[in-house]
């Protein structure tokens, strides 16, 4: 992520990846934007926001925005989700009383581009915390794309949900083999039950034959559950560089003298650049003196 914007910065962002002319034209949706307007204008507004801007790639892959909850990142943002968002924006600012109003009824009369971009735009909103159960409704869709746009590139979930709600989200993220690294914040969110839990859905996908996100090494590194450690250093000498990694980043989580020996053991041995990285960072860690 080379460079973290201010919110009033997306603006910019959309009427640099658009036409002129249609940048034009959303900038006149824009003026509408205020205390006497009808929501049934708003809502055809929204909804058009992709024939006003087109499908564009925003262009801002390495970008994110500074919100309240965190870091937004832009990844993948197309012209008319980062339309849509800004229009949210401007009625939180113009009518900021309706917009819990504008929330539910530009959610609930959405298609799913449109519910992507409500979600998308929650934590740029005030009191965003008031959105929890918008937000949680996103995270029981069967719909790909729309559970994605909450659990991933999104620092919702981790700033507001309950540890149950955040290990349910993670979960659900790992079962349906989304990047767990694009998971907002996950790291401070990791806790035992969810170091179990994940330690466990290893487990049972290992018995089944299935293949496991390597990243829940990480959760399962946090607070290692008993037989964990072994587990991890197993799999630092599996054939699958990925899942090697995986290991290696739990193990990093871990921080056991105790694993040490065997580290320094691996690491000559390791081919891999990045698994190579992260042992040597931990043996480093390790072999520090202690603070204070």
């Amino acid at each position: 992520m080379s460079a973290c914007l201010n919110p009033e910065s997306m603006l910019p962002l959309i009427q640099r990846a658009v036409p002129e002319a249609a940048f034009r034209a959303f900038a006149q949706q824009l003026e509408q934007i205020r205390p006497a307007w009808k929501l049934t204008q708003f809502l055809g507004t929204f909804s058009t926001a992709a024939r006003t801007l087109g499908h564009y790639p925003l262009g801002a892959d390495d970008t994110c925005v500074s919100t309240g909850a965190g870091e937004l990142p832009l990844a993948g943002m197309t012209t008319d989700c980062a339309g849509r968002v800004w229009l949210l924006t401007a009625v939180a600012s113009a009518v900021p009383a309706e917009l819990a109003t504008v929330l539910e009824a530009t959610y609930d009369e959405g298609d799913s581009l449109e519910k992507i971009a409500v979600v998308r735009s929650l934590s740029l909103l005030p009191f965003p915390e008031r959105f929890v159960e918008l937000a949680r409704d996103a995270g029981r869709s069967n719909e790909l794309s729309l559970f994605g746009a909450l659990a991933c590139n999104n620092p919702y979930p981790a700033r507001f949900y309950s540890e149950l709600a955040w290990n349910q989200l993670y979960m659900k993220a790992a079962f349906l083999d989304l990047p767990l690294s694009q998971m907002v914040g996950a790291r401070e969110r990791d806790n035992a039950e969810l170091s179990r839990m994940a330690l466990q859905y290893i487990e049972q996908q290992e018995s089944a034959g299935r293949r496991f996100p390597a990243e829940l090494f990480l959760s399962v590194g946090a607070f290692p559950p008993p037989g964990s450690v072994p587990k991890l250093l197993g799999y630092l000498t599996h054939a699958v560089p990925a899942l090697r990694l995986g290991a290696a980043q739990g193990l990093e989580q871990v921080r056991q003298e105790r694993t040490a020996s065997f580290l320094l053991e691996r690491l000559p041995l390791e081919a891999d650049p990045a698994v190579r990285a992260t042992l040597e960072r931990t043996l480093a860690a390790l072999s520090a003196p202690a603070r204070g």
